[in-house]
């Protein structure tokens, strides 16, 4: 039987979400709600498969599709993790507006 990971040393997610303000570091969404708070998830911003640690500076509140866009890439500072992945909700939002907005009723 494979023993548990450790966790003992990793600070509770809630801590990390009361520093960021409950906000995604990323994007600024906001998940100060239950229903908004269920899509934000604790980020390691240099991952556990590149030698990062479960370290509360090394630990950051993203919501789920910031955190599946960064997945294992990493940057110098979270202010230019921030330029990228914007660019890439940008390009995520133009694929939205061209082509399911116009598939929805009443469009």
């Amino acid at each position: 039987m494979a023993s548990a990971p450790d966790t003992t040393s990793r600070p509770p997610d809630h801590e990390v979400f009361r520093r960021d303000g409950f906000r995604c570091v990323y994007c600024g969404f906001d998940g100060r709600t239950f229903e908004s708070w269920t899509f934000l998830q604790v980020d390691h911003f240099v991952p556990r498969s590149l030698g990062g640690g479960d370290d509360l500076d090394n630990l950051k509140t993203s919501c789920i599709i910031c955190n599946q866009m960064k997945g294992a890439k990493t940057w110098p500072t979270v202010e230019l993790a921030k330029v990228e992945i914007a660019a890439w909700r940008a390009q995520m939002r133009e694929y939205w507006q061209q082509h399911v907005e116009p598939l929805l009723p009443g469009r």
